[in-house]
């Protein structure tokens, strides 16, 4: 199985559009695709429930305890045959609610947004995500996302300088677009519908793609293995 977590402490910054749009590609690709959704809101999971029979399944679970994170419990409410998982994480993640979530994941996605004030609440965030075990022996690599982009702005090119400042690598440039709208409201992925403004919009994604296609196998490579959990004496 392989696991991206996609977190930022800064709400609104768009994790559940990441999330639904990930799961619409590997889901229409083939691969069993399951989602937990691990915001109070719920809006990955309401995605999913807008879904139409006819398109490819992503089999979606609830969970709105932050503190626990995706504990041992949770591998036993997965499908056995998942082999792509997506964790959409909520906001407002404290520093000890976020490592269970980071203990269960192989990739780390943070959408980022050019707005000043957003910024800053990610790069407090991004502090607490280095100073993570996981990622400092390099078991959970982290990518950035800027999100949003209206090329040719002011709060474009602050985001462009901050970023060349950081140590992670932002990986795509997502495009603000009314298109992402219409998929959500449709229970939909940009690589789901084949207008002419959705395969517009797949290319900002490539990059992306090619970068987790390569983490799942560099995990393959290394074996990295989810041990389950035992069962008690008595609970059979």
């Amino acid at each position: 199985m392989f696991r991206i977590l996609i977190a930022n402490s800064k709400g609104g910054c768009g994790k559940t559009t990441i999330t639904s749009t990930l799961a619409g590609y590997y889901a229409r690709a083939g691969r069993v695709t399951s989602l937990v959704d691990c915001d109070p809101q719920g809006s990955s999971l309401g995605w999913n429930q807008l879904r139409g029979a006819h398109r490819a399944p992503v089999r979606a679970l609830a969970s709105n305890d932050p503190v626990h994170g995706l504990g041992a419990g949770w591998v036993l409410r997965l499908p056995s045959d998942t082999q792509v998982l997506l964790i959409d994480t909520p906001a407002g993640l404290r520093p000890h609610e976020f490592g269970p979530f980071a203990r269960h994941a192989d990739v780390l996605l943070v959408p980022v947004v050019p707005s000043p004030l957003d910024l800053r609440a990610t790069l407090g965030f991004l502090d607490v995500v280095r100073r993570l075990p996981e990622v400092r022996q390099g078991q959970l690599r982290v990518g950035l996302i800027a999100n949003r982009v209206r090329e040719r702005t002011v709060a474009v090119r602050d985001l462009d300088a901050t970023l060349q400042r950081l140590t992670q690598t932002c990986l795509v440039r997502i495009r603000d677009s009314q298109v992402y709208l219409k998929m959500a409201a449709a229970g939909m992925s940009l690589f789901e519908d084949d207008s002419t403004a959705a395969r517009g919009h797949r290319d900002d994604w490539a990059a992306l793609i090619e970068w987790l296609t390569l983490r799942e196998q560099e995990r393959r490579a290394h074996g990295k293995v989810a041990f389950l959990p035992t069962a008690r004496p008595g609970t059979g």
